[in-house]
């Protein structure tokens, strides 16, 4: 009885319609920035928040609901993309047409550096996309990017060093002596 009158008082503190409204453009960029398509990114986004309306319950400090939220987006978006990866797999061994044509993206997606790296990232696994864009598009931390992925800081340098190695080989990003 103790535990449920802490989580009461954590809903009555979280106003979910004034969340939604504060943090949905953020994770709409942050979708979008994952999944390199805007119309999924805003698909996996209402997916995301209806998941955290069910889950609201076990969200335990308010102060913490965008980290939340944005942690769930991600597992969603990762889940997506491996999903997605794995029908794209499947459709070239079997020579069926290929279903990444490209969706009209907004002006900042139209760079050519950005479309290099738009392609480069879409090939690498789903957790060191994920880190990347977490880390370098989003601007997290180490310890925010694990958050948002489940995974420890450690996991997330490893993810990192490892797409930057492979970006680096690319040619895509230039040769440089930076840890992640």
């Amino acid at each position: 009885m103790d535990r449920t009158l802490p989580q009461c008082a954590a809903l009555a503190e979280l106003d979910f319609d004034a969340l939604v409204q504060a943090e949905q453009l953020p994770l709409v960029r942050l979708a979008s920035r994952l999944t390199w398509d805007a119309e999924e990114a805003r698909d996996l986004v209402q997916a995301a928040l209806t998941d955290a309306y069910a889950r609201r319950s076990e969200l335990r400090d308010p102060s913490r609901a965008a980290p939340w939220l944005r942690k769930i987006l991600v597992r969603r978006t990762l889940n997506h993309l491996r999903r997605k990866r794995r029908w794209a797999a499947l459709r070239t061994l079997l020579d069926l047409e290929s279903d990444f044509a490209a969706p009209p993206e907004d002006a900042l997606l139209r760079s050519q550096h950005l479309t290099q790296i738009k392609q480069a990232v879409t090939l690498l696994p789903a957790g060191q996309a994920t880190a990347f864009t977490l880390r370098y598009l989003e601007g997290l931390s180490l310890d925010e990017c694990g958050d948002a992925m489940g995974i420890d800081r450690g996991t997330v340098r490893v993810h990192l060093y490892r797409a930057l190695c492979k970006l680096r080989a690319q040619g895509v990003l230039p040769d440089a002596e930076e840890k992640p």
